[in-house]
């Protein structure tokens, strides 16, 4: 049986658009990313991302087996940036958990605030098993890890109460996710009124926070 050779042909759609090669699996979640800001999960579609990128409609399907799948891979990215925020803290503050943790809360809020759909998506029920896709799955977990290890430093300079030290991870991360997403929905300033800026707002409340999880 004969085989012809490929040629460019193959892969173009009835567009005539090419399909790009390499790293077109992140550009089209970054494109992703910014459709889905702009608008909302429901308007999102592989087909408009294809677009934004500049290839064939088919040619995300390469990567994406359907909407969902792009949606898990948008969140994936957004749970590795938390991770890599919180490591940067770590490094920022080498010997000094509370700040630390007060520098990942603040971090925290501000991808909120950029990314507050990303958010969304990330951490509400869009995607209602993160154990169907093994990258989302364990970019959370990363994540978590990252706080875990602020905890675990603070226990170990006497700095943090002695305890489960996923309790008190749990409630570092419920305060500050709180916090932001009060912020990005806007119910924070209807309800009090602040005059301090993003960064003081996160410090004070973390402050307060740190005050229950401290060492006596």
């Amino acid at each position: 049986m004969k085989t012809k050779q490929a040629s460019n042909e193959d892969f173009q759609s009835d567009e005539s658009k090419p399909y790009h090669h390499g790293d077109l699996q992140q550009k089209l979640i970054c494109a992703a990313r910014e459709l889905l800001e702009q608008n909302n999960v429901a308007s999102l579609s592989l087909r408009a991302v294809a677009k934004k990128v500049g290839v064939s409609h088919s040619a995300p399907y390469r990567h994406f087996k359907d909407k969902e799948s792009l949606l898990a891979g948008i969140a994936a990215v957004g749970f590795n940036e938390l991770a890599s925020k919180m490591l940067e803290a770590v490094s920022m503050y080498p010997d000094d958990p509370v700040a630390q943790l007060q520098e990942a809360g603040y971090e925290y809020m501000k991808l909120a605030m950029k990314n507050p759909q990303c958010m969304q998506l990330m951490f509400g029920n869009i995607l209602p098993c993160h154990e169907a896709y093994p990258e989302l799955q364990s970019s959370g977990e990363f994540a978590f890890n990252g706080l875990k290890i602020i905890i675990e430093a603070g226990q170990s300079k006497g700095v943090f109460k002695a305890g489960n030290v996923e309790l008190l991870a749990l409630t570092a991360w419920s305060t500050i996710h709180g916090l932001s997403i009060l912020f990005i929905s806007g119910q924070i300033e209807e309800t009090i009124s602040l005059s301090v800026d993003i960064k003081e707002l996160a410090f004070s409340v973390s402050e307060i926070m740190l005050n229950g999880i401290k060492s006596n």
